[in-house]
């Protein structure tokens, strides 16, 4: 039965909320299953009274790093079609962080950080983003291969799948990173044949920036989105110990990088990525401990420092976008 026209930008509106709904009945009910209120409450007052303070200092001091290794990540990424600062570079990551809160997949990352460069370079500047974040993304999935190895013997035994669809799903998995390597070292081939295949004007403009990307330039790409993985957990480390969950290292990244991977794969909007990872964080990492709550609270703040921080930082600094164009010009 088809929708009438009004009720499918309702629809769409109304999805993101009822799923951040159903999310967070999951986490109450987990909370309220296992008694977690109280301990929630202890976890907390030990942060705000000072007595866990510094490692969640920590984790706000590692923010600006983590977005400003992104901004030169990005601007590394740019710099065959466009020169840029890195104050340019940072002002545009922040303002992406601004718009990825309203779309889904924070796929308006793209759209905030090109609003920085002159109108002819746009188009090129966000195929060139998307091999930036291919960067990113062939981590996340290797770290996440290992962590699933790690954790295979928990997995098998506390959940309902049975030990045949991780071993399909880490095949999978280590297809996708395959062929992810495979394109990203050749990227520049790719686009040229891509181009020359659909021979479309706006699409061989478009081409223009993955094409002119280098082995050395694609190598810092790399190595630029490994620094920004290990801060991404040291920040989850530095908020699990705020919120006292001590554990074996080993446990905790393996159950990180999971989470990470979880979240790499499943599509969300930014409304509902504080449920999804809240809830993948409680289900992993409480294969190693009881306290729920601190998984949640450390989980909470993350996300918090990470994306609701950068996000007012770069609202504000869009304000200035026309301005600074209409200077430099």
């Amino acid at each position: 039965m088809k929708l009438p026209g009004i009720s499918k930008p309702i629809l769409k509106a109304l999805i993101g909320p009822l799923l951040l709904l159903v999310l967070a009945y999951a986490i109450w009910r987990t909370l309220d299953s296992s008694q977690q209120w109280p301990l929630l409450k202890e976890n907390l007052h030990l942060v705000f009274t000072g007595a866990n303070l510094f490692p969640f200092l920590l984790l706000i001091l590692l923010m600006p790093v983590n977005w400003l290794l992104e901004a030169f990540k990005w601007k590394v990424a740019l710099q065959a079609i466009l020169p840029i600062s890195i104050w340019t570079a940072f002002r545009a990551t922040l303002s992406g962080v601004s718009f990825s809160v309203l779309l889904p997949n924070r796929v308006g990352e793209y759209l905030g950080r090109v609003l920085y460069l002159p109108t002819d370079k746009r188009a090129t500047a966000v195929a060139v983003t998307m091999v930036a974040s291919m960067s990113q993304l062939i981590w996340t999935i290797f770290f996440g291969l290992l962590a699933i190895i790690y954790l295979y013997p928990y997995l098998i035994t506390k959940l309902i799948f049975p030990s045949s669809f991780y071993i399909l799903m880490g095949g999978i998995l280590f297809i996708i990173l395959l062929v992810l390597l495979l394109l990203f070292f050749r990227i520049s081939t790719v686009s040229n044949r891509l181009a020359f295949i659909f021979n479309h004007p706006r699409f061989t403009s478009w081409m223009k920036g993955p094409a002119q990307f280098h082995r050395y330039q694609l190598f810092r790409l790399l190595v630029l989105s490994l620094l920004r993985y290990f801060i991404f957990l040291l920040q989850y480390g530095a908020a699990l110990a705020a919120f006292m969950i001590l554990l074996n290292p080993l446990d905790w990244i393996a159950g990180v990088c999971f989470t990470f991977l979880v979240l790499s794969m499943a599509p969300n909007f930014a409304v509902t990525e504080l449920g999804v990872r809240g809830l993948v964080s409680v289900w992993v990492l409480g294969f190693f401990t009881t306290n729920k709550a601190g998984i949640l609270l450390a989980t909470c703040s993350v996300w918090f420092v990470n994306l609701m921080i950068p996000a007012a930082m770069g609202a504000l600094l869009l304000i200035g976008v026309q301005k600074f164009w209409r200077n430099a010009a």
